[in-house]
Formats: structure tokens, C-alpha cells, sequence
């Protein structure tokens, strides 16, 4: 949206365009400008935003945000994160029990006092940085796709890797919704007006896992000439049948 505004603002003032393209970038700003404003509005703006890791806090501080502004968006970020899915445990951990007595037969035996220094303890988890400290205290990296870098990070991130796949996969748009509308209707014709709600979500998986290469099309072909299934109600099928594991 930056890169779009800097486009229009100076293309709006180009001389060598004719009033008629001006207006209309005019008014294409005008327009950009008010669903910009309510970006500011707009948690989950600024978390996706943190939360990939081409861009973090260092994507504010370039797009020229004040210190102020930059440092809301990581309380943003740092409240959601310990309210929804911080570990109980990570967060408020008692520091390990003692170690239980030695019986008189070892503490007969001469110890190394040095065995028991406490800077060669292990570390508390009050030490320990979480999740959220550690991703923001890398630098940002080029991904290409942001949700296969969180599946293959979730092990160094385990807590913060769940925030990150619930808000990065959040619809940018409205798009794919009514394009699944759409095709439910050409689905459901009036010819057609009798399938079931199992049969039309299976119907409409089908097509996108054909796109997807996910079921291939010899397959299809080969059920297609199998015998009827006799009776008028449908099987119904289990729960989760539709669940595409990784």
C-alpha cells in the first residue's frame, strides 16, 4: 500500500498527463487513503506484520513510524502473545527443587565442592528468554513462504509458532469467499438442487484438490464408472474426512 500511495502521489502530478488520468489517480488516492487509515485501527495488521520474519519491527522503523508507534506494535504483539498462548508453565515456572540429601554412605565419600557452584547450575527458567524475546532479537530474513518457515520453526518456536499460523493465515480479503460462493452456485443448479450439504462440500474439496494436483484425474475417471450406490440416503461420512494432515 506504501509502494501504490508513493506511485499515485506522483503520477497525480505529472504534467505530461493528460486531466482526465490525473483525476483519476486523484481519485484512486482518495480512495487508497481511506481504507489506509483504518490500518492504524487494526491489530491484526500490525501483528501479521511482526510476526513475519522478513519484516518484524525493522518494517515500521523503515516505513519511516515513529519510536512511539513502533514500540505499541510490539506491546501489541507481547500482550496477545502471553494472554493467548504463552505457555502457563514457561511463564510463571518455580525454580527446580533442591536435590534430595545424599544417603550416609555417599556422604562419607569426600565431595568436590565445585560440583555445586551456582554459576555452573543450570539455568532458571526466569533466565530463559520466551519465544517472542528470541524471534525479535534475530534479524529479518528473506522467506519465501512464510507459513512453510513457521512449520519448520515451530520446534524452536513452539508457542510463538501457533500465533504466527492463526494471523498469517487470516484472508487478506474476501475474495476467495465469494469466489466459493460462486462456485457453489454453478454447483448447485437447478437441475442439481436435490445433493446434500456432504455432497456439495465434497464436490466442491474435490475441485480444489484436482487444482492442487491433490487427487489426481485418473482417479475421478475410474469412480466415475463404478455402479451406482443403491439406496436414497447418503452414507454419512466421518468426522474430520476432509482433514488434509502434513
Amino acid at each position: 500500500m506504501d509502494f501504490i500511495n508513493d506511485k499515485l502521489t506522483a503520477h497525480a502530478h505529472d504534467r505530461s498527463l493528460s486531466p482526465a488520468i490525473k483525476a483519476s489517480l486523484e481519485l484512486g488516492k482518495k480512495t487508497l487513503n481511506r481504507y489506509y487509515s483504518l490500518t492504524d485501527s487494526s491489530e491484526v495488521y500490525r501483528i501479521a506484520m511482526v510476526l513475519h520474519p522478513r519484516h518484524k519491527l525493522s518494517y515500521f522503523t523503515t516505513a519511516g513510524w515513529e519510536a512511539e508507534w513502533v514500540e505499541t506494535a510490539k506491546e501489541l504483539v507481547r500482550d496477545v502473545f502471553e494472554r493467548s498462548y504463552k505457555q502457563p508453565d514457561a511463564r510463571e515456572e518455580e525454580d527446580p527443587a533442591p536435590a534430595p540429601a545424599a544417603s550416609s554412605k555417599a556422604s562419607s565419600k569426600p565431595a568436590n565442592m565445585f560440583d555445586s557452584l551456582p554459576s555452573l547450575s543450570a539455568p532458571t527458567q526466569k533466565e530463559l528468554r520466551d519465544d517472542l524475546d528470541r524471534y525479535l532479537s534475530t534479524d529479518p530474513e528473506m522467506v519465501g513462504d512464510v507459513l512453510v518457515w513457521w512449520h519448520e520453526h515451530r520446534g524452536m518456536y513452539p508457542s510463538l509458532s501457533r500465533m504466527a499460523l492463526d494471523y498469517l493465515t487470516i484472508p487478506a480479503t474476501s475474495v476467495d469467499v465469494e469466489r466459493l460462493f460462486s462456485r457453489g452456485r454453478l454447483l448447485l443448479s437447478h437441475v442439481r438442487s436435490r445433493l446434500s450439504a456432504q455432497s456439495t462440500r465434497a464436490l466442491l474439496c474435490l475441485g480444489s484438490w484436482s487444482r492442487l494436483g491433490l487427487v489426481k484425474d485418473t482417479d475421478v475417471l475410474a469412480v466415475t464408472v463404478l455402479d451406482d450406490v443403491e439406496g436414497d440416503e447418503e452414507p454419512e461420512l466421518d468426522d474430520g474426512w476432509d482433514r488434509i494432515l502434513l
